[in-house]
């Protein structure tokens, strides 16, 4: 009888320990797994003063038929900040907006949706004009070398 209340008393701390840890896990990565969204006013301060590698999302808003599939490219980019948390920061630039085009053009980004990754002030990696998987998000940040 005794065994089991001991049972019982493990079998609770493990479910308590790993509850403490599921939910510290969800907050770091509601605080550092969110895409940001960029424009004129806040560029530097979220890109260049970044001290990890900056996944920049160059989107516009699509017409109404292409509206799903625009929505889908989002949702790709919003799990690939979620499983990459700490890692990399994922970033959203609206190029629909005047002031936002003109960073678009700058770095590259032509035909959207466009993925550059920058790394302190050096633009490495980019990709325009086709939606990308997780999995490629993936492969064009394991090119980035880290200073």
């Amino acid at each position: 009888m005794q065994v089991k209340y001991v049972l019982l008393l493990v079998v609770v701390a493990v479910a308590a320990v790993a509850g403490y840890l599921f939910k510290q896990d969800y907050d770091y990565r509601q605080l550092h797994g969110r895409v940001t969204e960029v424009g004129y006013l806040n560029w530097d301060q979220e890109v260049f003063r970044s001290d990890k590698p900056v996944l920049i999302f160059f989107y516009r808003d699509p017409q109404a038929s292409a509206q799903a599939a625009a929505d889908a490219q989002r949702r790709e980019v919003g799990e690939f900040a979620w499983s990459n948390a700490g890692r990399v920061k994922v970033v959203a630039c609206d190029a629909g907006k005047p002031e936002n085009l003109v960073i678009a053009i700058a770095h590259g980004a032509f035909r959207f949706p466009a993925y550059i990754v920058v790394v302190g002030e050096n633009v490495v990696e980019g990709n325009a004009g086709s939606a990308l998987s997780s999995e490629d998000l993936e492969r064009m940040l394991a090119r980035v070398k880290q200073p």
